[in-house]
């Protein structure tokens, strides 16, 4: 019975999980394995106070990549080299970002600092609303709308000198 209920969260908030973990690592296989080891820690340390899935879930992704990177830290200059091209691969995720205008949105968000592209992709990708990201990031949620805001902006200016018009 319980390989049924997460199997069921695993289906509803996959995508969720992989979109914000990738925008995190910005590496497929490493997304993944960070995904798959995060549904299995969240199932089972998901506190009874709390009413949102997918917010622990998201939370439990971001500190497995946060302990990823301590890990790695000595060799945090080669991770950068390992990082993979989206566009190489065909894969289901490959599906999500198939069409070319999502695609080029979503490569010129990888441009953006760390941060802007953390709230764009909880509050775009995964539509979590500011409160819940502000929970996910432990600041204020009028921290997350200041964020949101510069960074819509800060994408607007970098499309706008790369020629894309949306």
């Amino acid at each position: 019975m319980t390989s049924g209920i997460l199997e069921q969260l695993y289906v509803r908030y996959y995508k969720s999980a992989f979109l914000y973990t990738l925008s995190l690592c910005k590496n497929r296989d490493l997304a993944d394995d960070i995904v798959a080891d995060s549904f299995v820690k969240a199932y089972l340390s998901f506190p009874d106070n709390h009413t949102s899935f997918n917010y622990w879930l998201l939370r439990v992704c971001k500190n497995l990549w946060l302990d990823y990177l301590r890990r790695q830290k000595r060799n945090a200059d080669d991770c950068e080299d390992a990082f993979s091209d989206i566009s190489k691969e065909d894969s289901p995720e490959e599906n999500l970002l198939r069409d070319e205008r999502l695609s080029t949105l979503y490569n010129c968000i990888r441009l953006l600092p760390l941060a802007e592209q953390e709230v764009l992709i909880l509050h775009y990708f995964s539509n979590l609303p500011l409160r819940e990201i502000a929970l996910i990031l432990n600041v204020t949620p009028g921290s997350i709308k200041t964020r949101v805001f510069r960074a819509r902006k800060n994408l607007k200016n970098l499309m706008e000198d790369n020629g894309y018009d949306f």
